[in-house]
């Protein structure tokens, strides 16, 4: 019983800690000396793990496409990415550039703007878009065997010197490893998390999360000490530097931190109080995510950018205090998530964020191992949790 609790509660309290580190972060940097406070810190041990914890579950989740021929994946799945994305990433792109043209003079772009930021992934709302690339490349590398296609994620690294430009190319390198390795080892996963916190787990968890942490700092390090510099045997620049590099030293850190992620879920599913808090946010993940950015520009920016209001850590008045604005912001962006929650309940309305079956799905259903089907009904029982 207990392991059958914790192969349906950590996917979903992975996605909650992901989602809140996330607010947090876009709090923290919002709010003058956001960055510089306790929470933010702390905030920061999470950079390995936020956004690779959601896109291994994302991944784990994906198994489905092995089964799907194009046009059902884009169907049942690719369909409910993009009707959200066109919709709602515009929106976010003129509140935004609204902000920039009241209060930096900036002017308006034209549609030329938003249509090359939509397609290229570029803005808050980036993650839907790599979800469609992501599912995508895993639907063509779906008759690969396992290390084939986990070779193939990698791949982005061979447009490396694109990533300042090319807004998906960095996160390609950061991101698809995992996400296929999330697809490709669902069952091995399933079966590691079913572990539950074994000495045998932890163990090992803990060895490569102390080998990922001390690459990762001893690469931070030698940043400080030594310039450096590789050359690029690929058409480009003849060099590739740090800012580079960095890139490709996360991807490997991220994935060797990925089984304390999962054990640090697993036993975040013990604390009662909290681990229904996290379920809940993992839950609701696509409403935070598109609510928090929204309410933040148009409730905090566009007043106290209007009023010019002094904020700092030391401030002697609370009003003018860090701290304060920090949870005024964490609760702007929960302000945010709940009108986008209530919009879902709005009929017609909620197909922006939750678009219906297309009306010409007709798509047949794939023969399927017992195995697959277990897997299925476990997705939709997460899901619909």
């Amino acid at each position: 019983m207990t392991a059958k609790k914790e192969r349906l509660d950590w996917p979903d309290i992975a996605k909650g800690l992901s989602i809140f580190g996330v607010v947090l972060l876009h709090v923290s940097l919002a709010i003058p000396e956001g960055m510089d406070t306790f929470v933010a810190q702390l905030n920061r041990f999470l950079d390995p793990l936020r956004m690779p914890l959601f896109f291994l579950v994302s991944g784990f989740f994906s198994a489905k496409v092995f089964r799907l021929s194009l046009r059902e994946l884009f169907l049942s799945r690719l369909w409910f990415f993009l009707v959200p994305y066109v919709i709602w990433a515009p929106i976010e792109l003129w509140l935004k550039f609204r902000e920039y043209h009241m209060f930096d003079g900036s002017e308006m772009p034209g549609i030329g703007r938003y249509l090359g930021q939509l397609l290229t992934g570029t803005g808050m709302y980036w993650f839907l878009f790599a979800l469609v690339v992501f599912n995508l490349i895993l639907w063509a590398t779906r008759t690969l065997p396992s290390w084939g296609a986990v070779l193939v994620s990698f791949s982005p690294i061979l447009l490396l010197p694109l990533h300042s430009d090319v807004h998906m190319v960095g996160k390609a390198v950061l991101y698809l490893p995992v996400f296929i390795i999330g697809a490709h080892f669902r069952q091995k996963i399933a079966d590691f998390a079913a572990g539950g916190t074994s000495v045998r787990n932890l163990s090992r968890s803990l060895i490569l999360y102390a080998v990922a942490f001390s690459v990762s700092s001893s690469w931070v390090y030698l940043n400080t000490v030594a310039e450096i510099s590789v050359t690029w045997p690929l058409p480009g620049p003849e060099t590739i530097n740090y800012f580079d590099l960095r890139l490709v030293v996360n991807s490997v850190v991220q994935l060797a931190m990925m089984p304390m992620a999962i054990m640090f879920a697993i036993m975040l599913s013990k604390v009662p109080v909290l681990s229904n808090g996290l379920k809940f946010l993992g839950r609701h993940t696509l409403v935070i995510y598109l609510g928090h950015p929204l309410a933040l520009t148009v409730l905090y920016h566009y007043n106290m950018r209007a009023v010019d209001l002094p904020i700092s850590r030391d401030a002697e008045s609370w009003l003018n205090s860090t701290a304060f604005w920090m949870v005024i912001g964490l609760v702007i962006s929960a302000i945010g998530a709940f009108v986008l929650w209530i919009i879902t309940q709005i009929p017609y309305l909620r197909w922006t964020l939750m678009p219906p079956r297309l009306p010409f799905w007709d798509a047949t259903p794939v023969q399927q191992s017992k195995e697959s089907v277990k897997a299925e009904a476990l997705e939709l029982k997460v899901a619909r949790e």
